[in-house]
């Protein structure tokens, strides 16, 4: 049985004569949080935008589910199943917690035009948004307009946004920044639930919530993948301290 919903095969990126991602292949398996770490310009987000579909590929292959998707643009690929969070907050600041929801189940069924008449008498619609806020912990917050949200309930409503689109993997760009220790624990033990609706590819400088996270961690430097293993392998590899962590790990 094939356990990956996600399969990446030699994927490379140029820009001029510089190789920006090198012939990288990585994959996704079903449950799991898969790391992408890497020092700054590696290629981490370049190969994110090649996976959304923002970047064209110039060689290589995108399996989702088993679905060749290597040709899809982004809006394709966003519909069945890739949902990618915190680059861009997609977060309606003058809506409150449960409409912001809402509108997300909207968009998936692709009923967007019902907005107004579902925010006012669609009880199916405000039940599932309701079971999603208790999910991301933000059920007592629901009636609360979204900028009076502190950041890190902010992060939460992110991730319920991404959940209301049952998205077939999620992909997590930097989802600590900014939050203290206590935020970052927050999202570490709610990331650890959500992984179980579907599995996540991560990308994170907080090396701390990566270890604490990460079914396996996969690290890029100049383009090219260069380690790929569980924590305590990548802890334990000499080229990873060399080239990107630099200090000791216990």
């Amino acid at each position: 049985m094939n356990n990956k919903i996600l399969n990446i095969t030699n994927l490379s990126k140029s820009f001029g004569a510089f190789k920006v991602t090198d012939e990288i292949s990585i994959d996704l398996k079903f449950n799991e949080i898969h790391a992408l770490i890497g020092p700054n310009g590696a290629g981490k987000s370049t190969l994110i935008k090649q996976i959304v579909g923002t970047v064209k590929h110039d060689m290589g292959s995108i399996i989702l589910d088993q679905e060749d998707i290597t040709d899809l643009n982004d809006v394709e690929r966003a519909k069945i199943g890739i949902s990618r969070t915190f680059q861009v907050s997609s977060i309606i600041p003058k809506f409150t917690a449960l409409e912001n929801i809402v509108l997300s189940l909207l968009e998936r069924s692709q009923k967007t035009f019902q907005l107004f008449k579902s925010l006012n008498s669609n009880s199916k619609l405000f039940s599932e948004a309701k079971e999603i806020l208790l999910q991301i912990e933000l059920e007592d917050r629901r009636k609360v307009i979204a900028s009076e949200l502190s950041h890190g309930e902010r992060r939460k409503l992110e991730v319920g946004l991404a959940l209301a689109m049952k998205p077939k993997v999620f992909l997590f760009d930097e989802p600590m920044a900014g939050l203290d220790e206590t935020g970052t624990k927050m999202m570490i033990n709610l990331f650890q639930r959500i992984k179980l609706n579907s599995p996540i590819l991560l990308i994170e400088h907080d090396m701390d919530a990566v270890f604490a996270l990460a079914d396996r961690v996969s690290v890029i430097v100049y383009g090219k993948i260069v380690a790929s293993g569980t924590v305590k392998e990548i802890k334990a590899n000499p080229i990873v301290h060399d080239v990107y962590l630099g200090y000791e790990i216990t």
